[in-house]
């Protein structure tokens, strides 16, 4: 049986895979995978039942991770139960959690196996950090979303705040160093460009250019 397509886009925090994503999977009516989310929901699921970094714990929350997951809709639905809320999913402590539980080579490869679950016809759109390179090795298309820091914290910022998140954008900055250091670094599945994928440099474009370009490469 043949597998649905894929498109993947991969890069740095603020690059603007999310919007690319979704802008994609509305124009070709494809399934949308936001990768990040998986890593950000353990990571309220770590922070609230049991923030212990060890193993025989980890596997445990893994194993009790199912139960947020609903795939019928090829997203994640259950995200904003009464246990966590949108607010949860994007305050900085999650942020930093889920950065460091996706340096462990055994929730990876748990998660992995749940985000390739997300794909189905007629195809789907995922972004992320190792979608290209790992998750989804054979997608049909890959682009790697870049931009300059200042960029991409500023971005963040303005996103945060539309949230209701009091930030600070120096602080903003010193944290996506951080993160772009761990993800880059990282032993299992490091952010870096795939051999083969179409690199946008989205620091001086809007969210209608950078569509744009990324559409000028879709031939479906």
């Amino acid at each position: 049986m043949q597998l649905a397509p894929v498109i993947t886009i991969d890069g740095p925090s603020g690059s603007g895979k999310s919007v690319l994503s979704r802008a994609l999977a509305k124009y070709l009516t494809w399934f949308n995978l936001e990768s990040g989310v998986i890593y950000r929901l353990f990571a309220c699921v770590f922070i609230k039942k049991n923030p212990i970094f060890s193993k025989k714990n980890l596997l445990s929350l893994l194993e009790d991770f199912n139960n947020y997951f609903n795939y019928n809709d090829g997203i994640i639905c259950n995200f904003n139960t009464k246990d966590f809320t949108q607010y949860d999913l994007m305050s900085q402590k999650v942020t930093d959690i889920s950065s460091k539980l996706a340096t462990i080579t055994y929730v990876r490869s748990n998660l992995l196996i749940k985000q390739r679950l997300f794909r189905r016809k007629p195809g789907l759109i995922a972004n992320g950090r190792d979608m290209g390179t790992t998750v989804f090795p054979d997608a049909i298309i890959k682009f790697f979303l870049n931009a300059k820091l200042k960029y991409r914290a500023l971005r963040r910022m303005c996103e945060l705040q539309k949230k209701g998140f009091n930030v600070n954008f120096n602080n903003i900055l010193l944290q996506m160093q951080k993160r772009d250091f761990r993800d880059i670094n990282r032993i299992d599945s490091p952010l870096k460009t795939a051999k083969n994928a179409i690199v946008i440099d989205s620091s001086n474009m809007n969210v209608t250019e950078v569509l744009k370009v990324a559409m000028s490469h879709i031939k479906i």
